[in-house]
């Protein structure tokens, strides 16, 4: 066919051989006219010599225009499609370019050339085009069903609302679904608000005392690297699964808050590395009535977010970070994990509470952060009095100083070092309570009898997996996702459960709710303490290995 095509090109523009441009002119009106009759063979046999390379005059690009529209008429897209894409070539500046546009993205659409059609729908700029160019999605990519090719379109096409409702919609009608597809299902949902009235049933959302959103509704925005367009295209998941599993625990709490009357609604939007993807997000003149922004991660974005929650005010927590420079001495900002500071005044006070002597040697491993907070621990301890004996790196075995007796020995480490570090103590004969981070550990790896010694853990991502609340979360994550929790999936449900109770009453209520009381019951992790005016959790729990089992022993 192809081949066919291309020698009637050729007999064609011979048969009429080059025409001076009033005679291109004569025929071009002439299949136009005929183009107008309904009479598109016959406007194709004039149109077919006008489109030669030969000719170059400003009535070219509109012989093929119409030799375009002929064969689609006819029913010949393929032919339609390699004229447009010469005109596109040879006549980039047009005036008529983006009817050409459509004329193509047409003819992709209608034999399945999603991708090609939808480049071409997206090239269009001109308002007056939108009824047609939204008219075109919306009859071509809802009818759709193959899920993987949907979410290949929206990983190419990610600001396409139409692509991203279908998706969610055959997601939602499949009987069997991987984790990943309904994960992607429900990030779509809150962030295109896919279950939101429209039309004339939409309402402009009452101004609260207590917050910028509905009296009733509390808005929760979860800034977090989804990883979207990787998602769409069928991505396993593993650099970003933790986000996933923090954003499943968060929508668990959002359904169990509403039979404690608390109507709280999440949307999420993906927020990776550039101040970028916050940026655009302030177009959206109802963001700012957003009540809490969880994240962002990364500080590019942050710095952008900060700004724009204080402006508004707008509460932003951080889930993951202790890092106390994310507060940039704003009181409506916390950290759900306390601060290194704060790890090391609580684990002084466990130390007092055993009546130890007050020489202390700290150790700790070769990455920054170890140094970091050994350092802090340094500090904080010879505020309290303490006599640090010795600080230093933790090479080998060595590098730990023999005959000292010191009250307790302090060590933060990484990737299980520390069970070489407990090693150490016993080579050397140092006996001493023995306190580590919990990052100095690979508990799925460490044998039972390094830790039962007199080894203390400070482990704020402490999970007691017999505790009544985290069996029953458990269960019920099981039965939703299809998965065991991880330690991601219970901080999500807390943070959830317990801002969205401290802004049930409003924004204005917020901080004496806070300023109450600790808050650890109803948890499955530690809780949570602000009081005095903190923006810290204040919760540090320590635990210990006894009768085969991680036991909590202070907090």
């Amino acid at each position: 066919m192809k081949k066919t095509l291309i020698l009637y090109f050729i007999c064609i523009s011979a048969v009429f051989g080059q025409m001076p441009d009033e005679k291109y002119l004569i025929e071009y009106k002439k299949a136009v006219q005929l183009f107008a009759d309904s009479q598109y063979e016959a406007a194709n046999t004039r149109l077919i010599p006008l489109t030669s390379k030969s000719y170059n005059n400003p009535v070219v690009p509109y012989s093929m225009y119409y030799y375009a529209l002929s064969t689609k008429k006819l029913g010949q897209n393929y032919q339609s499609r390699v004229i447009l894409r010469q005109l596109f070539e040879r006549f980039p500046d047009w005036d008529k370019m983006e009817e050409a546009y459509l004329l193509y993205a047409e003819v992709n659409l209608s034999e399945n050339y999603y991708e090609e059609g939808i480049k071409s729908l997206e090239r269009i700029q001109d308002p007056q085009f939108k009824p047609a160019v939204t008219g075109l999605i919306n009859t071509t990519i809802p009818p759709i069903k193959n899920v993987e090719l949907l979410k290949d379109l929206y990983g190419k096409f990610p600001g396409q609302v139409v692509i991203a409702k279908t998706l969610v919609k055959r997601i939602q009608e499949k009987r069997v679904n991987t984790k990943a597809d309904l994960e992607l299902s429900d990030v779509l949902t809150n962030r295109f608000k896919l279950n939101a009235p429209s039309g004339n049933d939409s309402k402009e959302p009452k101004r609260g005392k207590g917050r910028n959103s509905d009296d009733n509704v509390i808005d929760f925005g979860v800034l977090l690297p989804f990883n979207i367009k990787e998602v769409g295209l069928g991505s396993n998941l593993k650099t970003n699964q933790y986000v996933y599993d923090l954003y499943a625990g968060m929508r668990l709490a959002a359904e169990e808050l509403k039979a404690e009357g608390i109507d709280i609604k999440l949307f999420a939007f993906d927020v990776e590395k550039r101040k970028e993807d916050f940026v655009k997000l302030e177009k959206d003149p109802n963001f700012n009535k957003i009540d809490l922004f969880v994240g962002p991660l990364y500080p590019e974005p942050n710095n952008e977010a900060v700004e724009f929650a204080i402006r508004h005010k707008i509460f932003q927590v951080h889930p993951l970070s202790n890092n106390v420079s994310l507060l940039k001495d704003s009181k409506n900002i916390f950290l759900v994990q306390p601060s290194y500071t704060q790890q090391a005044r609580r684990t002084l006070e466990f130390v007092k509470e055993s009546n130890l002597n007050k020489n202390l040697s700290i150790y700790f491993g070769p990455s920054k952060k170890d140094s970091l907070f050994a350092f802090v621990y340094k500090t904080e301890a010879e505020k309290k009095g303490y006599k640090v004996l010795e600080i230093k790196k933790f090479v080998t075995f060595n590098s730990i100083k023999p005959g000292q007796a010191p009250g307790h020995v302090f060590f933060s480490g990484d990737n299980n070092l520390g069970v070489k570090f407990v090693q150490g103590l016993g080579q050397q004969k140092i006996k001493a309570k023995v306190i580590c981070n919990s990052s100095a550990f690979n508990f799925e790896k460490v044998s039972p009898d390094i830790l039962t010694r007199d080894i203390n853990i400070i482990y704020p991502e402490f999970v007691d997996s017999e505790k009544k609340e985290v069996v029953d979360f458990n269960k019920k994550y099981l039965i939703k996702m299809g998965s065991v929790p991880s330690y991601f999936s219970y901080s999500g449900y807390d943070l959830v459960l317990y801002f969205a109770r401290m802004l049930k009453d409003g924004k204005d209520i917020m901080s004496l709710n806070l300023d109450a009381k600790a808050y650890t019951e109803d948890f499955t992790l530690g809780g949570f303490d602000f009081r005095g005016n903190k923006n810290e959790n204040e919760i540090v729990p320590i635990v210990k290995f006894e009768d085969g089992k991680f036991v909590e022993i202070f907090r």
